[in-house]
């Protein structure tokens, strides 16, 4: 395949799949898998992911817009609280960051782990709807959240699929759920970025890459706004069931058809 379109194809996919919860990091590794496609490189997924980075930095800045014009806490939690959600994940993707892309990066562990997460999530909407939103988010909450969150280091288990799904287990509304999602979804894509960024070397650029780089960045944006703010919207429509299912069919595919 071309390499701009195979670019163009993993930055839609990236887009849609960071924040819902089906993992992104899974499918940027099975898409390649099931096409036989050559890895994309680390440069590459960095920029994809910047992207998306893109799409939260002006979703949030925009509620916070609204929080300063309406004066309610709605979509807001404050910088102290998002560091506390952050820093088990960062600390733990710090230490074993290597451990994991050498040894859980497989098509096993991501099947695995997609159904199991489906099978949380499955069972959380038998509980009681919770009807808590994002300003009675507690220090004590988002530390759990946070703890929970360092689970979605591995692929398949999702970084946004762990944190709604324990914000529900405590007692938070979908859309809250997802709110802090999004919101902690910063610090943590920032830092994966500095850090690969770090292990790139200058020689690696040139006219071609830098091309691939732009589109992948601005497809991954566009797509992931989008995704969003449609996210947001509809959820209390659709719920999490379609997603669920999805997770569980890809699952099950997975382990008949590649291992």
């Amino acid at each position: 395949m071309n390499d701009l379109l195979q670019i163009i194809v993993l930055s839609i996919i990236q887009g849609i799949t960071e924040f819902l919860p089906i993992s992104s990091s899974a499918h940027l590794i099975i898409v390649p898998t099931i096409f036989n496609w050559n890895t994309q490189g680390i440069l590459l997924d960095v920029s994809m992911h910047f992207g998306s980075l893109l799409a939260v930095i002006i979703f949030y800045f925009k509620n916070i817009s609204e929080f300063r014009n309406s004066k309610t806490l709605d979509h807001y939690i404050d910088t102290k609280k998002v560091l506390i959600g952050s820093l088990p994940v960062l600390v733990f993707g710090f230490l074993f960051h290597d451990y994991i892309t050498e040894n859980l990066r497989t098509i096993n562990v991501i099947a695995l782990l997609t159904i199991v997460v489906a099978l949380l999530f499955l069972f959380t909407e038998t509980l009681k709807k919770g009807e808590k939103k994002i300003s009675n988010i507690t220090n004590l909450d988002i530390f759990l959240i946070g703890i929970m969150q360092t689970t979605a280091l591995v692929p398949g288990t999702s970084r946004s699929a762990i944190i709604i799904l324990t914000a529900i287990v405590l007692g938070y509304n979908k859309k809250s759920s997802i709110k802090i999602a999004l919101i902690l979804s910063f610090p943590v894509i920032f830092a994966a970025m500095l850090y690969e960024l770090y292990s790139i070397k200058s020689y690696m650029l040139d006219m071609h890459l830098l091309i691939n780089i732009s589109f992948s960045v601005f497809i991954s944006f566009l797509v992931s706004y989008i995704v969003i703010i449609n996210f947001l919207k509809f959820i209390d429509k659709i719920g999490f069931y379609p997603f669920m299912i999805y997770r569980l069919i890809l699952g099950v595919c997975l382990l008949v058809f590649f291992t």
